[in-house]
């Protein structure tokens, strides 16, 4: 497995933690009177921190187990990789965010419009780096 396609991976599994972090803080606690438990901004920030630390660590011991490969110049079949799999998770973004107007025209709240942008970038991104592991797969 090369460098990317682990650096993929990496990227894969801490976004689907985030993402899911991000729809389980949705759902946060209210004590008896309806007051929220956990103050959901410390929430997001601590999850959203933890996102980068944990990926960042990460990408670090892979870097460190083969630094040659870490350090070489992407070649032309990673390039290709990147831009179809950019390609496929632009289209799912439209999509997502066209579901996101749709759902904001549907309802009329904008809280639900911005978790629903937020969820569709999220989903997306999942969508794009899914595809890299897929074609780094195929080859």
């Amino acid at each position: 497995m090369s460098f990317r396609e682990k650096s993929a991976w990496i990227s894969f599994v801490c976004l689907l933690l985030l993402t899911l972090g991000v729809v389980l803080s949705l759902h946060h606690p209210h004590d008896a009177q309806g007051n929220d438990v956990i103050n959901p901004l410390h929430l997001a920030l601590a999850i959203f921190v933890g996102f980068i630390v944990l990926q960042a660590v990460l990408h670090l011991i892979v870097a460190a187990q083969a630094p040659k490969e870490a350090r070489t110049p992407k070649d032309e079949r990673e390039r290709f990789i990147e831009l179809r799999a950019a390609r496929i998770g632009f289209y799912s973004l439209v999509v997502g965010e066209v579901v996101a107007m749709a759902a904001f025209h549907a309802h009329g709240r904008v809280g639900m419009l911005m978790w629903t942008v937020l969820l569709a970038i999220l989903i997306a991104w999942l969508i794009k780096l899914g595809s890299e592991i897929v074609l780094y797969r195929r080859g």
